[in-house]
Parts: C-alpha cells; structure tokens; sequence
C-alpha cells in the first residue's frame, strides 16, 4: 500500500483537519517549488503544534493511543515528504530532520511519554554498526567509488567530505549518509554535491544519468567483515530464553541476505526488514511494527536496539517497551541520548538480562 493511501484510511475522521496535508506537500515536489514546499511544511508544523497545545492536552494523552496515533503519523508523513522532496531535487535534509524535529513540541511531548515495558518477547536488531563494523567493508566501497567518479569531482576529499567518510582514519563520521541511509540517499548526496560544488550542469536529470553511469554497488569481500560482538553467542542465549530475533536496516536486501547468510545467522531471524523493500524506512515506526505484528507480539514486549538516531527514533515511535543505543558504530552518546540504554556493544545485551533490567 502506498503512502498516501496509508496516511489517509488510518486518520481518526474527528481530527481530520489538523492533520499534514501530505497530498499539497506532493504537489509542491512535484511542480518542484522547495520554497513552496518548505513553507507548507513549517505551515503543517504550526498547525500541529496548535493542535497539540489547544486541543490534544484536553485528553489524558498519556492514555489514549487515539491521541499518541494521531501524533506518530504526522511525523511519518513529515518525514515521507521530506524524503520524497530530497530525492525529487536531489536534497539530503534527512540528517537535520532529527535535530529540529524532536524541538517541536507535539513530537518532543510523544518522544517522552512513557511506554509499557513487559518481560521481552522480541529483539529487532539493525545491522550495520550493530551487528557488523560499517567502516573496513564499506570503506573500501567508497574509496572504489571515488575512484570512478575521480573524472567528475577535481577534489577527491570533497567527494569523501560529502559522504562523511575520512580516508586517513578509515571511518565514517556520525552523521555520514552511508551509514544512515540507503543508496539513494548516497546517490542524493553525490547529486547534490555535483550540483553545487562542480561546473558540469544543473540539470538533475542530467547529474542522475551521470551517477547512474558512474556508480558501482558494493562488492561484499566478507575478509573484511567485522562483527561488532559476539552475535552467535548473544542469539543463542536469546533463542534459549524462547526470544525471537529480526533484523531492521536501512541496506538494501541482497547485500544484507548475503551478509547474514556469511555470518550463518540468517536461521535465527523470524523476520528481515531491508531499506528498498516497499515500506517505510527508520525512523518510521511501520517496519517494527510489521515484525512485532506478523510475529502476534505486543510491542511492549519487543526491544530496538541500533547505533543511529534512526534506530531510537524508530523504536520510540513503535512505543517498543525497550530502546537500546549501541556505540560500536561509532557515534556519540548525545546522537544517542533518546534511547533508554546506551552500551558498548550487542555483548552487553547479556547484562542487561542477567541485572534483570531487561527480563
């Protein structure tokens, strides 16, 4: 089911004013209008935020899953606009979304309601930075990348600084688009950074067929895989405690099958949500969603655990009863500040059990 389809049969009919006009957003993209575009979106914000503070409060939000609904998926039809918008005009707003968004104050109230937490049923991992080091394999990708499009970009490091990347330490920033997105949110930034920084053309067409005719997909060599613990160990003892295993990411599906397939875990896994399969992508809460529901489990019975802010974002907004940070992808703890724990590695998961704070 698309989007809009989606958006529109699961708005409550009592509240249907006040909800984002996602069908005038996408007209705005299509007539490609960003000004237009961004001002209906600040417009749809305020009048989320009215709505919140005149009329939502009158409700025990904390509650009324009628009211806590109503504000998740708002944020997704902002977030599936922005998205939509970005790849229409080659823009990355994607990393800056996270930073304003959880300011306004109808989502900064839903990111900080309460949630149910019950003994754990489920534990949905994301993969890279989480399961497997992002850095080594998809290093050299870039730096193979880079190499092809050496003819196009007459600065090799502003080809590198624009997909976060340092080619002396070999690792990727905290806000790199390729470790939080999928490739075509790398594809977006190499048009974007085409188009402002290179005297080649302005045509986003024309930039497409170039990336098109340059880009390369990652050629897995799993001697450079690294896990980021000791995941046999963890999913076996999640498997003796009858607790089912997913896995959540934003990579694209035959990579991601081929990895757990090398790592000899895709057997444990109930279900894999992959970033271009026909769903929303983190931070929307849909694809957690899909798992807990196709498995008959509560969500608060179920546990995120990621290295990204997309990851908590996702959890959160599924109302999952356990969010959990990991910083083996290499991020900073305030990236990760929403989630509800933050610990090295997947490894510590087992502590958390044994402390009984997950049980």
């Amino acid at each position: 089911m698309k989007f809009g389809k989606y958006f529109i049969e699961n708005q409550d009919i009592e509240w249907s004013k006040y909800y984002i006009n996602y069908k005038f957003l996408k007209q705005c993209i299509k007539v490609e209008n960003s000004s237009r575009f961004k001002e209906t979106l600040k417009h749809n914000i305020e009048k989320l935020n009215w709505f919140f503070n005149n009329i939502g409060n009158k409700y025990n939000l904390e509650n009324t899953s009628k009211v806590q609904k109503f504000l998740v998926l708002n944020y997704m039809a902002i977030f599936k606009a922005i998205k939509k918008n970005e790849k229409k005009l080659a823009k990355n707003m994607k990393i800056e979304f996270f930073q304003w968004i959880r300011q306004e104050p109808f989502y900064n109230y839903y990111l900080n309601l309460p949630r149910v937490k019950n003994n754990v049923q489920l534990v949905i991992f994301d993969k890279d930075g989480t399961l497997i080091s992002l850095h080594k394999i998809f290093g050299k990708w870039i730096e193979k990348l880079a190499s092809n499009f050496s003819e196009i970009y007459l600065n090799k490091l502003q080809f590198f600084e624009s997909l976060g990347y340092d080619e002396k330490k070999k690792t990727f920033e905290g806000n790199s688009i390729v470790a939080k997105g999928t490739n075509d949110d790398i594809r977006n930034c190499i048009y974007k950074n085409l188009q402002e920084n290179n005297d080649i053309t302005n045509d986003i067409e024309s930039l497409k067929y170039i990336v098109k005719d340059k880009w390369i997909d990652i050629d897995l060599d799993f001697n450079d895989l690294e896990t980021c613990g000791n995941i046999l160990k963890i999913f076996n003892y999640l498997r003796e405690k009858n607790i089912k295993i997913a896995v959540c990411t934003s990579d694209d599906r035959l990579p991601t099958i081929k990895t757990l397939k090398y790592l000899n875990i895709l057997h444990f896994l109930e279900n894999v949500i992959c970033g271009d399969d026909y769903i929303s992508n983190k931070p929307s809460p849909e694809p957690l969603w899909k798992i807990s529901n196709s498995l008959d489990i509560d969500v608060s019975n179920c546990v995120m655990i990621g290295d990204t802010i997309s990851d908590i974002h996702a959890g959160i907004n599924a109302k999952f009863g356990h969010v959990i940070g990991v910083l083996s992808g290499g991020y900073e703890n305030n990236e990760l500040s929403d989630a509800d724990h933050i610990i090295d590695n997947i490894d510590n998961l087992i502590d958390l059990f044994e402390k009984n704070i997950l049980y």
